[in-house]
This record gives structure tokens, sequence and C-alpha cells, in this order.
């Protein structure tokens, strides 16, 4: 069976600060790693880097992301270009239709996101996808929601297991998770797997 392990972030970098050295394990390990990013991060701050518009900004850091995600070893991801700092005025239901569809197609053993707080700064942004990424996980193995896509090709899927991110005790990190941050820290906590999931393990 194909290991998968699909990261849902609100902004580029999210995934490398709150996870690189996760993905970079087990990307290296042959799991595919796979991200929905839902802003193109285009309200951030430019830490001297010149931009002359927020569109400007936006197309920077997905490229960035662009560049983090390969030394990461992450494969897709998906920019559904939400707006930065707005995402709690914007639809839940079509946040949470867009993360069920990635899950369906990408067929994730264990998501990972940011807890119900927001960690590591309590960002809006990041709260919300914390709610919507929860809720894709318990309904994208419901064949009754988003009929649409089932009706386009997709399966229902039931990942394993939902890991937040949450801030930890102590810090490690891999010389991959440093070299995707020119933008980020060091790793968080990685997902213990199901065990006929896991690299390297067989059986059930």
């Amino acid at each position: 069976m194909s290991r998968v392990l699909s990261g849902i972030y609100a902004h580029p970098d999210d995934e490398t600060f709150s996870g690189g050295g996760t993905y970079a394990k087990y990307a290296a390990a042959g799991v595919r790693c796979t991200l929905y990013c839902a802003t193109d991060g285009d309200a951030g701050k430019t830490s001297g880097v010149a931009v002359s518009s927020k569109a400007e900004l936006g197309a920077l850091r997905r490229k960035e992301l662009d560049a983090a995600r390969k030394i990461l070893g992450i494969g897709h991801v998906d920019y559904p270009g939400h707006p930065d700092g707005g995402l709690v005025k914007e639809n839940a239901d079509e946040i949470v239709g867009e993360i069920v569809r990635h899950i369906r197609r990408e067929k994730p053993q264990v998501v990972i996101t940011f807890g119900p707080e927001g960690a590591p700064n309590t960002h809006p942004d990041h709260r919300v996808v914390s709610r919507c990424a929860t809720a894709a996980f318990l309904l994208a193995g419901n064949e009754t929601v988003f009929i649409e896509q089932l009706k386009s090709g997709l399966a229902a899927h039931a990942p394993s297991r939902l890991w937040p991110h949450a801030p930890p005790s102590g810090r490690w990190g891999s010389n991959a998770a440093r070299r995707a941050t020119t933008c980020s820290h060091s790793a968080r906590r990685s997902p213990t797997w199901p065990r006929s999931s896991r690299p390297g393990a067989s059986g059930t």
C-alpha cells in the first residue's frame, strides 16, 4: 500500500516551521508527502525584500514554498488562493470541501495540521485551518457528503490519524529542514504511523 502523509496549512512556510523535519524524514523513507496551503501569504511581512504589491508578494511566497517543498521531498501542493489574514470571513464549508477533495485524491494515512489554538502563534488563519482540517478528516470517508466529488470520480477515503502541531518541549531538526528555512526553524514531533503503513513495516 502506498504511504502518504498530507499537511494542511494556512500559509507558505507553515509546513517548514511546523514540520519540515517530519516531511524530510518520511519523504526520505519513501512516503509520498502532499500539502494543502489555503492562502498565498500575500499579507505577510517582507523582511526587507522589495515588493510592489500583494500580488507580487503572494507570487514570491509561492515560489519560496515550491523551493522549500522540493528540499523537503514534498510532492503535490494545492493552492486555492484564499485571502491571507481573512480565512475567518471565508465560507468554511468551501474550505472543508477543498481539504476533503485533497484527502480523497491523495489518500493519506496521516494528516498533519495546526492544533485548535493555532500554534505556535495563535494566528486566526491557523485556527480556521485547524477546524476545517479536523472536519475534513472526519468527513472525507463519508459517502453522503461532497457527493459531487464522488460523481467526478474520486472515492471516499478515511485517513487513519490526524496529528495536530503543537509547540514541543524540545526541538529537533534535520539538514533538509534547515536548508528549507531560509524561512523556518526546526521540525516538530513526528507522527506515529498505523502499523501496516509505517515506513519499513510489514504485516498488520
